[in-house]
């Protein structure tokens, strides 16, 4: 079979007791190649404070100056994707975790 599938895990339901990293699991032993993309927006918020950065948003969406953005990659592709892989690798799943950057991917 051999599919890949696209799943989105919002940041603000993450580890509230979803089975998506079970289910991500599952899907891979039947054969299917799940790629996760993630949110994280409320951990950002949190280490945007603990940092003493001001959270600025526009019509719901944040603001992201050059000096947030540092923190916004480590949080993104560093704390939260790390968290991701390890939380799936426990379960007995493969991940590899990368950032949109990582081979030039993605390019905004």
């Amino acid at each position: 079979m051999n599919k890949s599938i696209v799943i989105k895990i919002g940041g603000s339901t993450f580890g509230k007791g979803e089975t998506v990293i079970d289910d991500i699991v599952e899907l891979q032993k039947e054969g299917r190649n799940p790629v996760v993309f993630h949110g994280g927006g409320n951990e950002v918020t949190s280490w945007l404070k603990l940092m003493g950065i001001e959270t600025q948003m526009v019509d719901g969406q944040r603001v992201t100056s050059k000096e947030s953005l540092r923190v916004v990659v480590a949080v993104l592709a560093g704390l939260v994707n790390k968290e991701i892989v390890a939380q799936i690798q426990a379960k007995g799943g493969r991940a590899v975790g990368l950032s949109g950057i990582d081979g030039q991917m993605l390019e905004a």
